[in-house]
Order: structure tokens, then C-alpha cells, then sequence
């Protein structure tokens, strides 16, 4: 949905960057972006669900395959994914792709929203502190 790279580095003001220091700061940024986004979905979420996305998240293949189903590849999740996924079709990185999708789409429907509002909110938290950052760097 958004990414992290030289164009978000642009559009928050850290293109003069060293260019040593970029990959470290869009990786500390990726994970801000993960660990915020993790805690506003958990603040709706029960703890028998946190338990079931954390399960999902580490690779169980019952849950995956409890939430795909078996009639998974007539789902329109399935379809999108086959077309913007990096993940070969059928791997198990793809199937926990789509159970986290569809995991995502019945538990958690406003997942979107939360991950757009967040990027929105470190992005401008970057802008307002780059002159900082890029003394620091």
C-alpha cells in the first residue's frame, strides 16, 4: 500500500541523505511504521484474536489453512494477490499473504484506514524533524 523509499525520503525532505544512511533509516522507519500500526489494530482486537494473527504471522500452517479454506482460490483475496504479489502462487509465503488478508478483512476491516492514517502520521513526524535528522546524519 505505501512504500518506503527514495521517493518517500523525497517527499519528507531527507533526499540529501548520505546515501550509506538511507537503507538503515527506511528500515527503522518500516519498522515504526509496523510496530504503530500493530498497537492501534490491537487496541479492537481480543486476545484470542491477537492470538490468532500471531499465529498466522509465524507460519502456522493450521491456521492459514483455517483461514484460506479450501475453496481458496475462488476468492477474490486469491485473485488480487496473484497479480501484486512478489510470493510464487502456492508457496507458503503466499498463502500466509492471503490468510493474513483475509484474517485482516473479517477481523480487523478497518486495517486500511489505520495503516494510511499511520504513514500519514510518521511521514509528517519525519518532515517536522528533518533538519534534525539530517544533522544527525
Amino acid at each position: 500500500m505505501f512504500t518506503l523509499d527514495d521517493s518517500f525520503l523525497d517527499m519528507v525532505g531527507l533526499s540529501d541523505m548520505p546515501a550509506e544512511q538511507k537503507n538503515n533509516f527506511l528500515a527503522y522507519a518500516q519498522d515504526q511504521l509496523e510496530v504503530r500500526v500493530g498497537e492501534k489494530m490491537s487496541n479492537d482486537l481480543s486476545d484470542a484474536q491477537l492470538e490468532e494473527f500471531e499465529r498466522i504471522i509465524d507460519n502456522d500452517k493450521d491456521m492459514i489453512n483455517a483461514v484460506i479454506g479450501d475453496n481458496y482460490k475462488e476468492d477474490q483475496l486469491y485473485q488480487a494477490l496473484l497479480r501484486n504479489s512478489e510470493a510464487e502462487e502456492g508457496s507458503d509465503e503466499f498463502l500466509g499473504e492471503l490468510a493474513t488478508a483475509k484474517w485482516l478483512n473479517s477481523n480487523c476491516p478497518q486495517y486500511q484506514d489505520i495503516i494510511r492514517d499511520t504513514f500519514q502520521e510518521l511521514r509528517d513526524e519525519i518532515f517536522a524533524q528533518k533538519d534534525a535528522i539530517l544533522a544527525n546524519s
